[in-house]
């Protein structure tokens, strides 16, 4: 029996020398003769029952916390995290279907190797700071400095600044002066906002397959789906590469199309001498905490049209225009701001990219070195076209012989051992509101489908070390040979 569990006949002094054992930290496991869980007793729970007089040869199961939250040896990691924030507790019981205690789960257990984690240095901080101890939260100067900066460091003549990247792609809809009847061209591997932006004017999107190689939107496949309805095409730079701009800007300007580029995951990268969020009538990064920068939830376009920009600010801002007063609206808007919080956070970030983009291929490149003889699965491939890749995510996809049911088991395995892992992206079309809404079934983009089943997002921050990518190399080719070698479900 492990040294933090005690039967129901135990007395608090034996309870306390359970949770001196250091195993629980902090915690001893009352259970019956069965070895059925009873419930639980924290080093508070004996601290109150001492300051109670509580005489320390009563029983330890008096004091007990019964029916404490608990979880199976199955559950999924997702919802074994909610329970540990919600219930704000640091362990959590595995019981078996009879109730029998099996083990006790620790937060850190969880995410040893976390998916993401921000860079933040003192500087970044001393700015943050610098803006709290000013009277200037918002609406002040520190947004004005991180627009210029960023419009610069796009090649661009204007940059506006708001909360997030979903955000910036719905104002530049809006700008565009898009709406119901209007089709726009667009990838369906992607985050869910790069289509959903489109739905809020009621624009339908037009998708159509990724190159299998870049799992960027196919440019060969574009013309096909133009209909005099057509307006846009709207690209994503998946995963940090940016798509084939110079096939995509040829299509638009043939066909009279605005070109968006949702450069969300890419800023820092740079094709044919062109930064990412220089293409098109528009682009728009995102700065949420697991972007190469961040303004813990943020994102801006960028653009060379002075009509976009003036109403992306005036929309931005409920609508007010740039000359008249507070309480003076000209069109519909939304509080899409972007504090000087988050700016002055951003400021420092921007200024540090080129050191965060370099950490980031570092770290890549250790994934690519350490994989290379993995075999079953495929690294990514990066296009000539692209001169740098500003990393989001590192994604390996599982060879052809896989289902999806064996990554998902190798997912959840990963994530048990500490592993942050995650799948990127469930195609949009099969999206249960998409389906509903629009009647898409699988098979309809192939490509999309078939990658998405297959493709494992590794863990991807600036503080791995070799160390921890080894780790994540060898468990997850000891689980692709374990898996494949199973029968698919």
């Amino acid at each position: 029996m492990k040294g933090f569990v005690i039967k129901s006949d135990a007395s608090i002094r034996q309870a306390m020398e359970a949770i001196n054992h250091g195993e629980s930290a902090g915690m001893a496991i009352v259970v019956d003769n069965a070895n059925r869980l009873l419930g639980t007793i924290t080093d508070g729970d004996i601290r109150r029952a001492v300051l109670n007089n509580a005489n320390l040869d009563s029983l330890a199961s008096a004091i007990m916390r019964q029916k404490p939250v608990t979880v199976y040896p199955d559950t999924d990691t997702q919802i074994l995290r909610r329970i540990f924030i919600e219930h704000a507790v640091k362990h959590i019981p595995v019981v078996d279907s009879d109730n029998r205690f099996i083990e006790l789960i620790q937060v850190s257990d969880l995410l040893s190797i976390p998916l993401s984690n921000p860079d933040i240095t003192d500087r970044e901080r001393s700015a943050v700071l610098e803006v709290l101890q000013s009277t200037n939260l918002s609406l002040g100067p520190k947004v004005v400095e991180f627009e210029k900066k960023i419009a610069a460091y796009a090649d661009r003549k204007y940059a506006i600044a708001v909360n997030s990247g979903t955000s910036a792609l719905h104002l530049i809809i809006k700008s565009l002066g898009l709406g119901p009847r209007d089709e726009v061209i667009t990838t369906p591997f992607s985050f869910i906002a790069s289509s959903n932006c489109l739905l809020y004017e009621e624009v339908k999107p037009v998708f159509v397959d990724i190159d299998p190689e870049t799992f960027n939107i196919n440019p060969k496949l574009i013309e096909a789906a133009v209909t005099p309805k057509t307006k846009a095409i709207l690209a994503v730079d998946v995963f940090g590469q940016p798509a084939d701009y110079e096939a995509l800007t040829s299509i638009a300007q043939k066909h009279g199309l605005a070109l968006i580029s949702d450069c969300c995951e890419a800023i820092g990268s740079i094709y044919k001498g062109r930064p990412a969020g220089s293409f098109g009538d528009a682009g728009v990064f995102a700065f949420y905490p697991n972007k190469q920068i961040t303004t813990g939830e943020g994102g801006a376009i960028v653009t060379d049209s002075k009509k976009i920009a003036d109403l992306c600010r005036s929309l931005r801002n409920q609508g007010r225009g740039e000359k008249g007063g507070w309480l003076c609206h000209e069109r519909l808007g939304y509080n899409y701001r972007l504090s000087d919080i988050s700016s002055a956070l951003g400021i420092v970030q921007l200024e540090r990219i080129d050191e965060i983009v370099k950490k980031r291929q570092g770290v890549a490149d250790m994934y690519c070195d350490a994989l290379k003889g993995v075999t079953d699965l495929r690294l990514p491939i990066i296009h000539p076209n692209v001169d740098r890749m500003s990393w989001f995510v590192y994604v390996i996809l599982l060879d052809k012989n896989f289902t999806r049911s064996q990554r998902d088991t190798i997912l959840s395995l990963l994530t048990r051992a500490g592993i942050g892992a995650n799948t990127y992206f469930q195609p949009i079309h099969l999206q249960p509101f998409y389906v509903e809404k629009f009647g898409f079934k699988s098979g309809d983009f192939p490509v999309t489908e078939s990658i998405s089943e297959r493709t494992l997002a590794l863990p991807f921050h600036n503080q791995l070390d070799r160390e921890s990518v080894a780790t994540v190399a060898q468990q997850l080719e000891r689980l692709i040979n374990n898996v494949g070698t199973s029968p698919a479900c």
